[in-house]
């Protein structure tokens, strides 16, 4: 893209429960067809034109919590232009405030962000991801498979 103006939109993202990410999640966090899921974020097909981007590209979602790596799911049926949709798991956690405001659950919906593409990237691996997050396995910690 040398020469070009970066390409980037303004987005809301949301996050919550796909009917694969649930099914997913019941064959354990740590296997490929959950993983799969929860590092995908759902775009309408005009906002992926708008930006280059085909299916299965690399995308970055930056909030004003975090920013990753994500595989682009363009959407063919009629979505709404400008919101993005991120499966609940340790993807989407990383990009939402943790502040629950006193209710125990983090606001999840309309979190104003960015997506861009992102060529020659790639999505963390969940350890990866839990590496980068909270830093390497400390004695009593948790468990993160090698």
């Amino acid at each position: 893209m040398e020469g070009q103006e970066k390409r980037k939109l303004e987005i809301t993202l949301i996050t919550g429960r796909s009917i694969y990410q649930g099914t997913y999640k019941e064959s354990g966090k740590f296997g490929r067809d959950y993983a799969e899921e929860v590092s995908t974020c759902y775009m309408d097909e005009r906002d992926a034109a708008a930006l280059g981007l085909r299916d299965g590209d690399p995308v970055r979602i930056t909030t004003p919590f975090g920013s990753l790596v994500l595989r682009a799911k363009v959407l063919k049926e009629k979505r709404n232009r400008g919101v993005v949709f991120v499966p609940y798991g340790p993807w989407a956690s990383m990009l939402v405030s943790p502040e629950t405001h006193g209710t125990g659950m983090p606001s999840l919906k309309g979190i104003k962000a960015t997506v861009e593409p992102a060529p020659g990237e790639e999505p963390l691996s969940l350890e990866e991801l839990l590496r980068q997050a909270y830093g390497q396995k400390k004695p009593g910690g948790p468990v993160v498979p090698s």
